[in-house]
């Protein structure tokens, strides 16, 4: 699982080229907020599994294409940000290797397998390594 400091310099990048072209820092800022904090959903996750060694459930409620598509029904510089950001936070995420089923990041898939940490979505032992990232402190993040 990509840690913070990925999401963060793509992010940049992307929100970088959205002050370039439409000169306005302003609309940087969902692409910002959506590529790097929707990993605060993490926390479902870690007190869904806090009782676990390894983890059980895979909820990320944030971490989902369906947000994206629903984001993008909207026609404002606001929702277009947060969708790319988001979008690209997506892209990004989708090459954990701990992922094994292509369309692990939507919610609706997850949710048709209960939520659950297990093949087909994921390789437990690889997402658990993956995971590792946030129980350090954050000053390890990036």
């Amino acid at each position: 699982m990509p840690r913070p400091r990925y999401h963060t310099a793509l992010s940049l990048a992307l929100a970088g080229l959205v002050v370039a072209r439409t000169h306005r820092w302003r609309d940087a800022l969902p692409v910002l907020v959506a590529g790097v904090l929707v990993d605060l959903d993490h926390v479902v996750d870690l007190l869904a599994n806090r009782a676990s060694d390894r983890p059980t459930w895979v909820i990320l409620p944030l971490h989902a294409w369906e947000w994206v598509f629903a984001l993008l029904t909207r026609h404002t510089r606001t929702t277009a940000g947060l969708a790319g950001g988001l979008a690209a936070h997506l892209a990004l995420d989708q090459t954990n290797r701990a992922v094994t089923h292509p369309f692990f990041y939507w919610i609706a898939l997850r949710a048709r397998y209960g939520f659950r940490a297990d093949p087909p979505l994921v390789h437990p032992e690889r997402w658990a390594h993956g995971s590792r990232w946030m129980s350090e402190s954050p000053q390890q993040w990036f």
